[in-house]
């Protein structure tokens, strides 16, 4: 197999299943490697240990998957090599190795469920799998996170709430109804995956991406961030965070609203004259929380133009602290 397609971890995840957990840590052969990315692994011992740790993260997974997970375990890891391969393709040197030990070290936290924190004693959110196709018709492909029974109370709760944002209502027996897209040689499709955020034993925020074709000039994509609150068994809701959302919601859509409109002067586009920076605000979906501050998202269309992609306000605590509800979830402990 040319190595061209793979990561080096992805490699060895072929081994092991083929072969059993017996050679987990089959090492493969960097004199084969070709690409500019297999080179940066194979010549840098922190890329190529981080890469291993994938590797073995990848395996634990694998483990405790029935068959038909494992099989779309493997999938999504070839998709997040092409992924990973457009985002760090176009670097070199010292750019291009930071950029693969970020993605590497983001994909086994993936694999093992944790939190960029990080924090031991949270619970792990194990990926799960579905996908459904038709051909010439539509693609489903989901990833979502779940908890074991075990972890808690809270788990039930964690988990129906994440199954709902990443199938939405109806979805797929929506696009099993749909016609195929009149343009030659499009299929609908729906993708949905996620990225933890923040996650320690008392909360944690999943940021969903869902991606949507069904006919038109392109595709659509927007993100989702469950906020969930695991000593009270539910999600988190702005009245949660806030001491006066009202009041807090329209001075945070005041200073996004200038941050945005400062890249928009830079970078040459322009943000709506009619954009409503409060209705993105006020939607607790939108705020994307970490152990530093929070992000506020704005997708396509929601202030600006669809080529300007998506966008994002930032807020440090020691903007957001005059606004938070005492000995609430924010700042996270």
């Amino acid at each position: 197999m040319h190595l061209g397609a793979w990561s080096i971890a992805a490699v060895a995840a072929v081994v092991i299943g083929s072969a059993g957990p017996a050679l987990a840590q089959a090492v493969p052969d960097c004199s084969r490697a070709k690409t500019a990315v297999e080179k940066a692994i194979c010549g840098d011992p922190k890329l190529t240990e981080a890469d291993a740790a994938m590797a073995r993260a990848y395996s634990a997974l694998k483990a405790k998957l029935p068959a038909e997970q494992q099989r779309a375990l493997l999938a999504d890891q070839r998709q997040w090599v092409r992924q990973r391969n457009v985002r760090c393709d176009d670097r070199q040197g010292q750019d291009l190795a930071s950029c693969l030990l970020a993605q590497t070290e983001a994909r086994r936290r993936f694999f093992a469920g944790e939190g960029p924190n990080p924090a031991t004693d949270a619970p792990h959110l194990t990926p799960a799998f579905f996908g459904e196709a038709k051909k010439g018709r539509y693609e489903i492909t989901i990833v979502y996170p779940q908890i074991a029974a075990s972890t808690g109370p809270s788990a039930e709760a964690f988990n129906r709430a994440a199954h709902a944002v990443a199938f939405g209502k109806d979805t797929v027996a929506e696009y099993r109804k749909m016609e195929p897209p009149r343009v030659a040689g499009a299929t609908n499709f729906y993708q949905a995956s996620y990225d933890i955020t923040y996650l320690d034993p008392r909360f944690a925020d999943v940021v969903f991406t869902v991606s949507t074709f069904t006919g038109g000039a392109h595709p659509n994509s927007g993100r989702v961030s469950l906020l969930f609150d695991f000593n009270q068994g539910k999600s988190v809701k702005l009245g949660d965070l806030l001491a006066e959302p009202k009041r807090a919601v329209a001075e945070i859509g005041t200073q996004c609203k200038s941050q945005l409109q400062e890249e928009a002067t830079k970078e040459g586009w322009e943000l709506f004259d009619n954009a409503d920076f409060g209705a993105v605000v006020g939607d607790i979906s939108n705020w994307a929380v970490d152990k530093d501050g929070v992000d506020i998202l704005f997708d396509p269309y929601s202030v600006a133009a669809y080529v300007v992609g998506p966008r994002q306000c930032r807020l440090t605590y020691a903007a957001l602290v005059p606004m938070l509800k005492p000995n609430g979830l924010l700042p996270p402990k």
